[in-house]
């Protein structure tokens, strides 16, 4: 009883440690469309600024005083406002999921790479509005490019 206790315990282990495997549907892509979104972005303006450090020295001999100032001015110039304009490439790519739904999935580059999915159909893995669609490569290789549910 124990050694099927164990057993089940490390199969547990086991399935959690590597089941993170998605369940592969297969989908229909109906179109595939790029877009690019803009995006603005605006640095503000910063002001000069100038700092003055010294050192002093001085006697007094008698009545009389003698001291001097070594003083080092250091000025850093302020810079204008600055706006960047980038700009991100998206993909619209409109599906037919197994139950018949009629989805649009979204991809913007960035972090992952977007594909432009030619019509048919694509294994792909489903987890809440995720979508990671089964791609290959020019040497074959699978790729997963990962959308999200944006319509109906």
């Amino acid at each position: 009883m124990r050694r099927v206790l164990t057993f089940g315990v490390i199969s547990l282990i086991t399935a959690l440690a590597f089941g993170k495997n998605k369940p592969t549907v297969t989908i229909q892509v109906v179109s595939s469309q790029a877009s690019t979104r803009e995006f603005t972005y605006t640095a503000p303006a910063t002001a000069a600024k100038s700092t003055t450090n010294c050192d002093t020295s001085g006697d007094i001999i008698g009545d009389h005083v003698s001291a001097s100032a070594d003083c080092v001015t250091k000025s850093t110039p302020g810079k204008p406002g600055d706006t960047t304009v980038t700009h991100i490439e998206q993909e619209h790519v409109r599906v037919v999921m197994p139950n018949g739904d009629h989805i649009t999935l979204w991809c913007q580059e960035g972090w992952r790479h977007c594909a432009s999915l030619q019509p048919g159909n694509y294994d792909a893995e489903i987890k809440g509005d995720a979508a990671w669609i089964h791609t290959h490569d020019l040497s074959g290789k699978v790729r997963k490019v990962k959308y999200h549910a944006v319509g109906g």
